[in-house]
């Protein structure tokens, strides 16, 4: 198995573990809100609507993960070398000027989610953040800017 297809079934695994944890608070935020206690006794009585408003938003994350996770299997498997700019599916080593180094990848979704592998902690970004959408059609060489940071693209892998 490729480093890349290592690292993606890493991030598949982040977000079904993700998926699963927030399935179950939407189920537990359904309950509470269709739960008998949650009828309102009087006008200013919220329990119940603020528990619907939350069932409604784990929903939505609900389907927000299961695309992120679905554009992870359709992503494709791309070797890169040193002189190809960055696309989907990039690993990107970025350093500053103090040597620091960071290890991203560039995915369809999933935006911060962080695994581990090989003892490297890689950060996930996607070309909708505004360092994803710095990074799309860099080459090794280049300048980004992280935060207030400037950092060279060290690698692309």
């Amino acid at each position: 198995m490729t480093k890349t297809a290592q690292v993606i079934a890493a991030i598949l695994e982040q977000l079904q573990q993700t998926l699963q944890q927030t399935q179950d608070a939407a189920n537990e935020a359904h309950q509470a809100a269709t739960h008998e206690q949650s009828v309102p006794e009087t006008q200013y009585d919220t329990l119940g609507l603020e528990a619907s408003y939350l069932a409604e938003g784990q929903s939505r994350r609900v389907a927000e993960l299961q695309e992120a996770i679905t554009r992870f299997h359709q992503l494709t498997e791309k070797e890169f070398g040193e002189d190809d700019p960055i696309t989907l599916g990039a690993q990107v080593i970025v350093e500053d000027e103090h040597g620091n180094r960071r290890h991203l990848f560039l995915g369809p979704d999933a935006g911060g989610v962080e695994v581990t592998l090989d003892d490297e902690l890689i950060t996930v970004v996607s070309p909708a953040a505004p360092l994803g959408a710095e990074l799309v059609q860099k080459y090794v060489g280049d300048a980004v800017h992280i935060g207030q940071h400037l950092y060279e693209i060290v690698e692309i892998g």
